[in-house]
């Protein structure tokens, strides 16, 4: 179906609906009214919002989209519009305000609580008419968290599909989405929306919403293949958000409807008469979806094997699902797709230590990807064959292997961001596997270069495992090797530190207790979000220090209270509340309408290099410019700029005696308490 049709398909079905809205909105110029349009589907939004622009040349009508970090929708709709600008001229107001994108902020619930606790203020400020484009699920939402805000609504709307095209929506975004899976192969697992060709589109909502209307307004089932499809965006969803048992219920539902396509179609395939020249479906068939399917079964106990201590039973599980899948993939004859989907069944081999049936396999990748795969595939499986010749304490071969990996990973150059990041994480793990092959070969000061290499390679939020078996490699080899026993002493209390963090230890001991990391999932996409995200330490809830932790974020929304001074003895566990405790719970929380960023400063040999650090890293998710120069000045620019866009900084000064104690000049110390 063209676009051309589709358009006079949406215009014939909702032209009422579309004038109805024209006429409220122009019967509602110069005053205050909420109108309140459900619309689900994002090609039927745009479709209408044309008809709504070439329908009303004569009335100024803005449109205003939300960012994900929005907040506040009254602050927002003021900073849009400038009326916060004494210059703005009441003549110049806008006829209408349509707002969309609701749905996309990352904190709806307190969005949509905000908007009802600032009701009244909404009819004080905006002499227009207010239009929210919504989702049915966020109209449900808005009446449960906002149902005075909504009672201002007099008119609401609703724009509906026609039958052809919510299946052809459904049957359009099925298809889209297994061709760019299939295209991605098992490097790296892609949400859903990173797929999306329409960046307005989700494809979750969009496909559950078509699948209801059909039933809701036509009595259509869909086909045991798009009921399929769906299962598998949904199960996709879940997984992507670490909702492992949710997408494996998702994925088995997905599995059984495509068996029971496959054999529909085999049974109409025995039975018809059709002629053998006519013409056959389109790839991806039933069977390549199917494999897909078992792929995602198999990524999701490889995710459970990283986040539970029972790893051999998952791992067992994971390698079952992965080769059933590649099964399928050699069965419709596409070596292509076996060489794009054949690494993850080598690395559960390798964890489950088989290493015959490793070596047999990771040969089999190699011959593959030397035809159909990249330079940094091709390394993968040197480093598996590296690891199978240490199995068999075969050093020279495994040292030669694992130096042949980590040169043709080195040689490429030329890598989007995303497998650059992905070539940094292997980087790391050759290195480990050199250095080993070189500590049994007798070059322990190599060793150890490439053991600290890797620390610096390796990214601890996303290979928290292997950066922990880096360090032990490391201690193992101060400690037995270099005789080197203070270095080994820090590189255990390091190690335990991370174990503590990442929930490998349930205890750290008398030590300054850090945030909770949860363990990320290293096959998403890099996450593009301000902070790595983190949690208050058990510890401190345990200890009943979370009371505290309250008190301090009390006292820092309070205007009157500026400064806070928590002081007491030596190993009290101040630094802990604040590293713990304060900051992690500060990145979750909005003061007010401003979103707080906690700054630690600890050191203070060089203040304002480590400060102005610190700000710009902090500052560099916010969209405001950073600078590298370093002055007092520029700091405080920084501070200015940040708190005009509805920031607060929170300039956290731990062990702040140590400032008395090292050489600060007076001229410096007076720039400090400027």
């Amino acid at each position: 179906m063209t676009n051309d049709k589709q358009l006079r398909v949406y215009t014939k079905e909702n032209q009422h609906t579309l004038q109805r809205l024209i006429r409220a909105i122009a019967l509602s110029e110069g005053q205050f009214a909420l109108i309140l349009v459900r619309c689900n589907y994002g090609r039927l939004r745009e479709q209408m919002l044309e008809n709504i622009r070439s329908n009303t040349k004569e009335m100024n009508i803005r449109e205003i989209v939300l960012n994900p970090s929005t907040t506040f929708l009254h602050s927002t709709i003021i900073s849009e519009l400038s009326l916060d600008n004494p210059a703005v001229l009441t003549d110049t107001l806008p006829s209408a305000v349509m707002v969309f994108g609701i749905e996309s902020t990352t904190d709806l619930e307190n969005l949509l609580t905000g908007i009802n606790q600032a009701r009244d203020i909404y009819a004080a400020t905006f002499p227009f008419p207010v239009v929210l484009w919504l989702q049915d699920e966020v109209a449900s939402l808005l009446s449960k968290l906002a149902p005075d805000f909504k009672s201002w609504a007099a008119t609401t709307i609703k724009f509906e599909m026609a039958k052809a095209d919510l299946i052809a929506l459904i049957s359009q975004e099925e298809e889209s989405l297994f061709e760019k899976v299939l295209e991605a192969g098992a490097e790296t697992f892609l949400s859903n929306a990173f797929l999306d060709l329409d960046p307005k589109s989700q494809h979750r909502h969009e496909i559950e919403s078509a699948r209801n209307d059909l039933l809701r307004l036509y009595g259509v089932k869909l086909t045991p293949g798009l009921e399929a499809s769906l299962e598998f965006v949904l199960g996709r969803d879940k997984y992507a958000n670490d909702q492992i048992n949710g997408a494996l219920a998702n994925y088995q539902r997905s599995l059984a409807l495509w068996q029971q396509e496959a054999r529909r179609v085999a049974e109409w395939e025995s039975n018809s008469s059709l002629p053998l020249s006519c013409p056959q479906p389109m790839p991806p068939s039933s069977l390549l979806k199917q494999a897909i399917v078992l792929f995602h079964l198999g990524l999701c106990y490889h995710r459970m094997a990283d986040l539970y201590q029972n790893t051999s039973s998952y791992c067992e599980h994971a390698l079952s699902w992965f080769k059933q899948c590649l099964e399928l993939l050699e069965e419709v004859q596409r070596e292509d797709l076996v060489a794009k989907f054949i690494l993850p069944a080598c690395e559960m081999l390798q964890r489950l230590q088989a290493w015959d049936e490793l070596k047999e396999l990771a040969q089999k990748s190699l011959h593959l990807h030397k035809t159909y795969g990249t330079p940094a595939q091709v390394a993968q499986n040197y480093g598996f064959l590296a690891n199978v010749a240490a199995s068999e304490s075969n050093w020279v071969l495994a040292h030669e292997l694992a130096n042949t990996a980590l040169s043709i990973s080195e040689e490429v150059t030329q890598v989007s961001l995303r497998d650059a990041l992905r070539r940094r994480r292997q980087e790391s793990w050759y290195l480990l596997l050199l250095a080993r092959t070189q500590r049994h070969l007798g070059e322990c000061e190599e060793a150890i270069n490439n053991l600290e290499w890797a620390r610096v390679v390796c990214e601890l939020q996303h290979q928290p495992l292997l950066y922990l078996e880096i360090l032990e490699e490391l201690r193992s080899l101060y400690f037995f090797e270099c005789h080197n026993y203070t270095e080994a002493f820090k590189l255990k209390q390091e190690k335990i530190k991370i174990e503590h963090q990442y929930g490998f230890r349930a205890f750290i001991g008398a030590s300054q207790l850090q945030p909770q990391r949860p363990r990320i999932n290293p096959v998403l996409e890099p996450h593009k979000i301000p902070f790595i995200p983190e949690e208050i330490a058990q510890e401190i809830s345990a200890s009943g220090r979370q009371q505290d932790v309250n008190r301090l974020i009390e006292r820092i929304a309070r205007a009157d209270y500026k400064l806070t001074v928590i002081y007491g003895p030596s190993g009290v566990g101040k630094s802990s509340i604040l590293k713990a405790g304060l900051v992690p719970a500060l990145k979750g929380k909005v003061i007010g309408e401003r979103i707080p960023i906690p700054i630690v400063l600890s050191v203070y040999t060089d203040w304002i290099t480590i400060l102005s650090s610190s700000i710009n890293q902090a500052l560099a998710y916010t969209g405001i410019s950073v600078k590298i120069d370093s002055t007092p000045t520029i700091i405080l620019e920084r501070i200015r700029l940040a708190s005009e866009r509805n920031y607060t900084i929170v300039i956290i000064l731990d062990q702040f005696e140590e400032f008395f104690f090292v050489s600060n000049p007076p001229t410096q110390r007076i720039e400090f308490y400027k």
